[in-house]
């Protein structure tokens, strides 16, 4: 059964025109040319608000772990989105990819993770009004109901609470506040495995399993907004879409075409056809970042018959737009240098266009170097070598995390001919699919489980069982963990997984007790335990502490530079006597409040405000210290060139101590922008001035910049 919202927009459905979503995320992901910055960002939102489109992909997916990597919060970069909307007075759903029980990570999570995931992500980016709140369009790789439950519900009844609340406010008199979420379920596309209806991937396969989503959203007391079939390597034809698409439909939701244009003629003549059969909406590519393993450049969709109307010249200046951000670097999108035959085989094989590159590449530094082949013949034998693994696995739809996990013992089962026994290369994840942690391959045509060969499974376990357990009781073998050797006899949904909340609130709690204005600026501490617990593979602690403290780093020795070039020739001025210098040193501290007083001086200039007026704030502020302290003071007013000087040396030395804490933290050198003589006289400050009156208890420091 279909939500409210979804029926009555299904009344209208065959005078409605075809929505055009922009997958601005996807086009990043598929071609490997990535932006986070806010200001470029926001300017893409407003262009989009321009040209019409009817949602805006901009998180999920692998956006996540790539902005961790780049050192973004991926729940900001969804909230400014959504503020530049609001600010406008515009309605443009945001939209964000989830893997169901992996949620924005490679492994199936807590229920309470997912719980709070979800809280996030509709926070950061949804709304009060339904139809323009965030569409959280959620998928599994193995098109496993059971993966998808828990989540699915949650947002159903996180949605009907909110409909709920919105509804008693209004009736009250006051303003809807409780942000709704729109629930769409994708079905991971892969092309039937023979022309019988009932094969697996068969248009009846994939009716029934939308009917089992729709099930679990009707047994948690509301429904579906929307469905989406989701071809990540233009496996769909015009045939197999004219009768899975008007099937779909039948059962009252509204459906969306998501399909990348990697067989570029193949998949315009898909998407032509779905208007025709109805599709609700259809998601482009903007140029430079259009065509190839990305999707149809909306100039490609727009004009079609049936399909919404956009504004030209706004689609005009987003192009420009889009050309100046992305343009040096489209030139080296990752597909683009992947020849068009060996593009197609892939696609051919169901690999998605976004994983294509790093196969060729593997291909290229592995296959071909081992076997003594060039590309052309380590793609046959790959293509043998895939075929062979995905008949013992049940032919597993290519997608993430599952397209990157089989392609990859793919071509370490390749490597194996060459190596010894001792020798032989199984991928720890490969492992976890074969014996049943990702979940269970249903044919829903059938509702029969379709197993993984008994021969592959049999190999796995021998394989793990010989790796022996450390001191932690992990099968560890060069710093990756291998399951235990035994296939799981219940799904991996209901198992419950042991994250150490306990231990990441710990964790960030003290970044946040440490650094509380840097850790402020990057993220709410939920979000930050969030990012932790699903940090990108391999990544340590550190990444997190970096992200947190990185910008602040960089404003630092920024603010440093800055403060030094008051200094004629940046020279840190030596002592004119001792006397003279603990005189000046006393009046100046006086006047600033010791080492807290610095601080709080300078705080302003590390947290708030353009670097531009930086050393123009510092001078301000060195005239508002000294002209009291000369005034009273004839040796003051006589040297105050000198006390001008020595005030630069103390705000310099704060920053530098500053800097020095939060570089023990993220590993990185603090004096890398500082000359060894420079760097000395300003440890010297820092010693003599700071640090001694800490120890004497006078202006104890309680507080840092960071």
């Amino acid at each position: 059964m279909a939500s409210t919202e979804s029926q009555a927009s299904m009344s209208s459905e065959a005078t409605k025109a075809v929505n055009i979503g922009w997958v601005l995320r996807d086009m990043m992901q598929s071609t490997g040319v990535w932006t986070f910055d806010q200001a470029e960002l926001s300017l893409m939102v407003k262009h989009a608000l321009a040209v019409g489109f009817s949602s805006l992909e901009i998180g999920g997916g692998q956006s996540y772990q790539i902005a961790l990597e780049h050192g973004f919060n991926p729940y900001q970069v969804l909230r400014n989105a959504k503020s530049v909307i609001n600010a406008e007075g515009a309605r443009l759903p945001l939209q964000i990819l989830m893997r169901g029980a992996n949620q924005l990570g490679f492994q199936h999570y807590a229920t309470d993770v997912q719980q709070q995931s979800i809280d996030l992500l509709v926070d950061a980016g949804g709304d009060s009004e339904k139809n323009n709140t965030l569409i959280i369009r959620n998928f599994d790789a193995l098109n496993d109901a059971e993966n998808l439950r828990f989540s699915i519900s949650y947002m159903v009844k996180k949605d009907q609470q909110a409909a709920a609340a919105n509804a008693l406010a209004n009736s009250k008199g006051q303003a809807a506040s409780a942000k709704r979420v729109h629930v769409q379920a994708a079905l991971s596309y892969v092309q039937p495995v023979n022309n019988s209806s009932t094969a697996c991937y068969s248009s009846t396969y994939y009716v029934n399993y939308a009917k089992k989503l729709i099930a679990i959203a009707e047994q948690a007391g509301g429904g579906l907004d929307s469905l989406c079939i989701k071809d990540m390597s233009g496996q769909l034809t015009p045939a197999l879409a004219l009768d899975l698409i008007p099937a779909l439909k039948s059962l009252g939701l509204p459906v969306y075409l998501h399909c990348h244009s990697t067989d570029e003629a193949r998949a315009l003549g898909v998407q032509t056809v779905a208007i025709e059969a109805g599709i609700s909406g259809i998601e482009v590519a903007v140029e430079p970042l259009a065509g190839g393993a990305s999707h149809h450049d909306v100039e490609n969709i727009c004009y079609l018959k049936g399909v919404i109307p956009t504004n030209a010249n706004a689609i005009t200046a987003l192009k420009a737009n889009l050309a100046e951000v992305f343009g040096t670097r489209a030139k080296g999108r990752q597909d683009a240098a992947i020849p068009l035959a060996t593009l197609k085989k892939l696609v051919s094989l169901g690999i998605p266009g976004g994983a294509i590159p790093f196969i060729v590449k593997d291909l290229q530094a592995n296959v071909c170097g081992m076997f003594g082949v060039d590309l052309d013949e380590a793609l046959v034998l790959f293509e043998d070598e895939l075929r062979r693994i995905q008949s013992q696995l049940g032919f597993v739809p290519l997608v993430t995390p599952t397209a990157d996990i089989i392609a990859k013992q793919t071509i370490k089962s390749l490597g194996n001919r060459q190596r010894t026994t001792a020798y032989q290369l199984v991928d720890p994840r490969f492992c976890r699919l074969v014996l049943g942690h990702y979940g269970q391959v249903v044919n829903h045509a059938t509702g029969e489980q379709v197993n993984v060969a008994a021969e592959l499974v049999e190999e796995v376990k021998q394989y793990c069982a010989a790796i022996e357990q450390d001191a932690d009781g992990f099968r560890n073998k060069a710093g990756r963990i291998f399951p235990e050797p035994d296939v799981l006899v219940e799904h991996p949904a209901k198992i419950t997984i042991d994250h150490d909340i306990t231990g990441v609130e710990e964790y960030v709690g003290d970044l946040f007790s440490r650094y509380p204005q840097s850790c402020e600026n990057f993220g709410t501490v939920q979000e930050c335990v969030m990012m932790h617990i699903m940090r990108p593979a391999g990544k340590t602690d550190r990444l997190l502490t970096k992200n947190i403290l990185q910008p602040t780093e960089e404003r630092l020795r920024f603010i440093l530079d800055q403060t030094l070039h008051l200094l004629p020739g940046k020279d840190i001025p030596e002592s004119r006597q001792a006397a003279a210098d603990e005189l000046t040193d006393e009046f100046l501290l006086a006047a600033l409040g010791d080492y807290d007083g610095i601080v709080n001086s300078i705080k302003d200039l590390v947290l708030n405000g353009d670097k531009e007026s930086i050393r123009l704030r510092t001078n301000q502020r060195m005239t508002e210290v000294i002209d009291p302290i000369c005034e009273t003071n004839d040796d003051a007013r006589k040297n105050r060139y000198y006390i001008e000087r020595r005030f630069v040396g103390l705000f310099a030395g704060a920053v530098f101590w500053d800097l020095q804490r939060i570089c023990r933290r993220t590993g990185a050198d603090s004096r890398a922008s500082l000359d060894e003589m420079t760097a000395r006289k300003l440890d010297r400050i820092i010693s003599t001035t700071l640090k001694r009156r800490r120890r004497e208890g006078v202006g104890q420091a309680q507080d840092f910049l960071s």
